[in-house]
């Protein structure tokens, strides 16, 4: 699946760290889209889904038991995260792989949750 709103919500989540409200609602959509359910639907979702806490909710709502790898460097503002969503981490035979990465790691969680969403979604 190519949309072109959800590839700006990514880039926007993979290469900016100071996203408002209403670009955390505009995730939420695209999360209500790709994976219905997933997606939390409380009053302040917005505000936790950018937190790393909040988006590996997100995760594990949308891919429960998928193996979840975090890495990178704390550089204040010069930082870089990377994430990678794997359905099993002991063979290289996965049919789909998320992949994010963002100066903040809420955001580069999200943006593997929303990559990994279109590929599945497109099969």
């Amino acid at each position: 699946m190519q949309d072109p709103e959800l590839e700006i919500l990514i880039d926007r989540l993979e290469n900016e760290a100071d996203l408002t409200l209403a670009d955390f609602d505009g995730v939420l959509h695209a999360l209500a889209y790709l994976l219905p359910g997933a997606a939390p639907d409380d009053e302040h979702a917005a505000q936790h889904i950018g937190t790393a806490d909040g988006a590996m909710h997100v995760a594990d709502a949308a891919f429960p038991d998928w193996d979840v790898h975090i890495r990178g460097r704390a550089y204040g503002k010069h930082g870089r995260w990377h994430c990678t969503l794997r359905e099993n981490d002991n063979l290289d035979n996965d049919a789909a792989i998320g992949l994010g990465q963002s100066p903040v790691l809420g955001q580069a969680i999200l943006a593997a949750v929303l990559r990994l969403a279109m590929i599945l979604k497109k099969d």
